[in-house]
């Protein structure tokens, strides 16, 4: 108990049967983690140590919580297959002993599937079907599949503007067969507001950079609209890594970072100086990054060359008030021989613009009087005596990850890999005082050989018709990652979640609430969970409990006189 109340939903789920024999009994249910990776072959029993009859749930005011309800269809006649729909209404909430009453804070999406084929490029790959994207109710409602597991996927949004306390409402799920006969199961849902607020995404303490090109939906859509386009900028901003092209050879379109920046965004890339790279080498564009093992020389004429670039850039930047918003990245992953051309570029930029960033993701320690803001680092390279200094010169270090590390025995966010290890990155990021996360893309569905066609259910069943395999370096070879720079599909109207976006944006309001502790706090309730980037304890039960001692000492500060 911290200082907020529980709050009292029920779901009532309703079945309407073909033959009277199907409606004698509903079909057996649970409630497990939304960090579990639930397939269609499984069970309530298998997760019977995690599993609940009832929702519960603790959150900040400004939080997303999510929880899975696991429909068990696998005893259900065949004949009943797909003839029963499943439909959702969710009733207001309202405090318990007071007036207020919040609508709208319920939703729900049907855990869907994706075919994952086994790759060379990483262990552990494959398995067959995966649960990841989640599809909307088609016209309110969904077809049952007799034989198999369907989990519900849950999704709580706790407004800002409310009191702590405890609410109470419902939600009703409704199957509808043939014949019209139902039946009713109550879930009682329990939900607990801190009194913390979320820190809102433009006061992240624990911000992100994710890569969004907008040219990617051109694999799917044969017209990007505006409408499209800010479909997807709003929902990577709702989900906290709201962002731009880490790699644009060209300065960032205005209108896109004034959009971006009404909705919060703080870290939106205004240009990548390796476009100087083509400048210097004659090579025609598209030139996305600097090669690993090279760096062009940046002479004081190619310097000035890149200034006369950004300069009138940066004024309009200026003149809009969002040069706040924006910083200038490069040299992406390169060696350490590169030192002297990250100072020419990057120096020469903060002599003319100081307030403008400067971010670089480095696999090396650079010298602490380097004109660099901010070090990204992949993860597992983490060196507390090489990063202490850099954090003592005031300076900010992120971290990131991609296709690497790839080991089963590292935490990544391949579809494969247990979903709780989505979250965990950013625990292990918050016990080593660091300041954001960068991840590399997060709508890219490069396929071969075969086109690109929004994400549609096959046959009405939960499976779906969508390639996970992103072909990332085609066409210089055909190996491919399933869900690496991917965490959204496309939808025939627009973006579709996963579940790996959501566990992701778990750990990003996690890390935010785990900033609000002293650093040696933050340790005490991260390392029972995740001690390395090869130890830690896949609970979710323990993930639960840290969060809620992290909620605590929040709490008894904020009481302490």
């Amino acid at each position: 108990k911290f200082d907020g109340h529980l709050f009292s939903i029920y779901v009532v789920l309703i079945c309407s049967a073909t033959f009277a024999a199907a409606a004698d009994a509903f079909p057996p249910w649970c409630v497990v983690p939304s960090t579990l990776h639930v397939l269609q072959n499984e069970t309530c029993a298998t997760y019977q140590s995690v599993a609940s009859d009832k929702v519960v749930w603790y959150a900040m005011r400004g939080e997303e919580e999510n929880k899975q309800v696991i429909l068990d269809l696998s005893g259900w006649p065949a004949a009943l297959n797909l003839t029963a729909s499943l439909s959702a209404s969710m009733s207001d909430l309202t405090l318990v002993g007071g007036t207020t009453v919040v609508s709208g804070a319920l939703t729900w999406w049907q855990v869907s599937y994706v075919f994952c084929k086994p790759t060379t490029r990483y262990p552990g790959s494959g398995g067959g079907w995966r649960p990841d994207p989640l599809l909307a109710a088609d016209n309110g409602a969904i077809l049952l599949e007799a034989g198999v597991a369907q989990p519900l996927w849950l999704d709580l949004k706790v407004p800002y503007d409310i009191p702590e306390g405890e609410y109470a409402g419902s939600v009703i799920l409704k199957v509808e067969f043939n014949n019209g006969s139902s039946l009713t199961q109550v879930i009682e849902i329990e939900v607990t507001v801190w009194k913390i607020d979320l820190p809102r995404v433009q006061d992240a303490m624990f911000p992100a950079i994710f890569s969004f090109d907008v040219e990617n939906l051109n694999a799917v859509y044969s017209t990007i609209t505006d409408d499209l386009k800010d479909a997807f900028f709003d929902i990577l901003t709702d989900q906290r890594i709201g962002g731009n092209n880490l790699y644009t050879t060209v300065p960032a379109n205005i209108t896109d970072s004034l959009y971006l920046a009404a909705g919060g965004n703080h870290w939106l890339t205004l240009y990548n100086v390796n476009k100087a790279l083509e400048i210097a080498s004659g090579r025609p564009p598209p030139y996305v990054r600097a090669p690993r093992d090279s760096c062009v020389n940046f002479t004081d004429a190619l310097v000035a060359k890149t200034l006369a670039i950004l300069a009138p850039v940066v004024q309009e930047y200026e003149a809009r008030n969002i040069l706040e918003n924006v910083f200038v990245y490069g040299f992406d992953e390169v060696g350490p021989e590169c030192l002297q051309s990250i100072r020419n570029i990057f120096g020469a930029i903060k002599q003319v613009w100081p307030q403008l960033r400067t971010v670089a993701v480095l696999n090396w320690a650079p010298p602490t009087d380097l004109p660099l803001d901010v070090w990204v680092l992949q993860y597992e390279e983490f060196d507390p005596a090489q990063a202490q200094p850099w954090l003592d010169a005031g300076k900010q270090q992120w971290w990131y990850h991609c296709i690497e590390p790839s080991g089963l025995q590292y935490l990544n966010t391949f579809i494969e890999r247990p979903l709780m290890e989505t979250r965990l990155l950013f625990w292990l990021a918050c016990a080593h005082q660091v300041s954001g996360w960068l991840f590399w893309s997060d709508v890219l569905w490069q396929r071969y050989p075969a086109a690109n066609t929004p994400i549609s259910r096959l046959e009405d069943t939960a499976r779906t018709d969508f390639d996970p395999a992103n072909y990332v370096w085609y066409p210089e070879t055909d190996i491919f990652a399933n869900g690496d720079g991917n965490l959204l599909y496309p939808g025939s109207q627009g973006p579709v979640p996963s579940v790996r976006l959501h566990n992701m944006r778990d750990g990003f309001e996690d890390a935010e609430l785990l900033k609000m502790l002293t650093p040696s706090e933050a340790q005490s309730v991260v390392l029972p969970l995740v001690r390395s980037p090869t130890d830690y304890t896949l609970e979710p039960l323990l993930l639960e409990q840290q969060r809620m001692q992290a909620a605590g000492l929040v709490l008894k500060e904020r009481r302490s006189p």
